[in-house]
């Protein structure tokens, strides 16, 4: 088989005189080439037998593996996508490329990208040539990096339903008794009292208004009722109606026709929009902001834009967590936001988020 290979590596005869002896040595190249590739490199004949190797895998010998089909050491859900590849090599004289799955002596598995080649003698493809280059590390990394994407999600998750518990406790317990104390002293400011019991009366009023009101305010900072009550729609419209109160102009625009949007989509859309409209007011010194939630093929767009300042978006400070938190979250269901900003020009966070969550790797 090597005499075919070294056959198809022969220069033409035509080649001009100058060109350099070492290429004239067909045999010394393919020694060379195959010595010196970091790629296992493989010659599989007609029927899928491998002929010839320049290395083997670790727990394997040369005689474990030349003489044996290729596909012995691919595992059955990788094996038919390899045969497949094979055969279109043989039949039509042109590359292909598949991952496969290797099992190992000792059960381990390892992960190779394999490129096939056709070699051609007497314009006849008489076996193929497989390049495999281990994919194991890079596989490794990915099933790692899903494995923290998980811990993530739930740890997200975890703490939204602590958010959901506290603003329950707090609805539940301190805003209805703050709500009933503060009945009772209206009760007690209408039956008419003396004037100085009638001032404190008046200021201990104002002080649990306000109380009330700050109730109100955790339990929407922590999660909104109306998130899980009502949608998104009317989550982020509250949002809208908050930063109007520091802001002239805020628009909003919402289309999200169809059925009611995943759960963990929805709290993700809130996030980001509640911490896009509190960079908005507490850096922007923004006159207006839009923003914008709208539902098409199979995604969800989301954009806050503001006409403030804006900002260079590589030189946020390390402490600023609130931009890492929107790409964190964007990241878990696989799509990254777009952050736009320049000094003077305004900032843009926007971003595409898939309905349905991406499958796991």
């Amino acid at each position: 088989m090597r005499e075919s290979v070294s056959h198809a590596l022969e220069p033409s005869v035509d080649q001009p005189e100058s060109a350099p002896v070492a290429l004239r040595a067909t045999e010394a190249l393919w020694e060379a080439v195959c010595s010196t590739s970091g790629d296992y490199i493989a010659i599989v004949d007609r029927t899928g037998v491998i002929r010839f190797c320049n290395r083997v895998d670790e727990g394997f010998t040369p005689d474990q593996v030349v003489g044996h089909p290729i596909v012995r050491f691919t595992l059955p859900e990788s094996a038919q996508r390899l045969l497949q590849a094979l055969n279109e090599v043989f039949e039509t004289g042109e590359q292909r490329s598949v991952d496969t799955m290797v099992s190992g002596p000792a059960g381990y598995v390892n992960f190779f990208t394999l490129h096939l080649g056709p070699v051609t003698v007497g314009g006849r493809t008489v076996a193929a040539m497989v390049c495999a280059r281990s994919t194991r590390t890079l596989k490794e990394s990915e099933i790692a990096l899903q494995r923290e994407r998980t811990v993530l999600r739930r740890l997200l998750d975890i703490q939204e339903r602590e958010r959901q518990l506290v603003s329950y406790e707090i609805h539940d317990g301190l805003a209805q008794y703050l709500t009933g104390a503060l009945m009772h002293l209206h009760a007690f400011q209408h039956a008419g009292r003396a004037e100085p019991a009638g001032r404190e009366l008046d200021a201990s009023i104002r002080l649990i208004e306000a109380a009330v009101d700050e109730s109100r305010r955790l339990i929407g900072g922590l999660r909104p009722p109306a998130l899980d009550e009502l949608g998104i729609a009317a989550a982020v419209e509250s949002l809208v109606a908050d930063a109007r109160t520091e802001i002239a102009d805020v628009s909003f625009t919402c289309d999200l026709s169809g059925d009611r949007l995943p759960a963990p989509l929805e709290t993700t859309i809130f996030r980001i929009v509640q911490e896009s409209l509190s960079n908005v007011r507490r850096h922007a010194a923004a006159t207006a902001a839009r923003v914008r939630v709208v539902r098409r093929d199979g995604l969800v767009d989301v954009e806050v834009h503001d006409d403030g300042r804006g900002f260079d978006p590589a030189g946020v400070p390390e402490d600023r967590f609130g931009l890492e938190g929107i790409r964190q979250r964007c990241r878990l269901l696989g799509v990254e936001p777009r952050i736009e900003s320049a000094p003077g020009q305004g900032t843009t966070i926007s971003v595409s988020l898939p309905v349905s969550e991406p499958a796991a790797d």
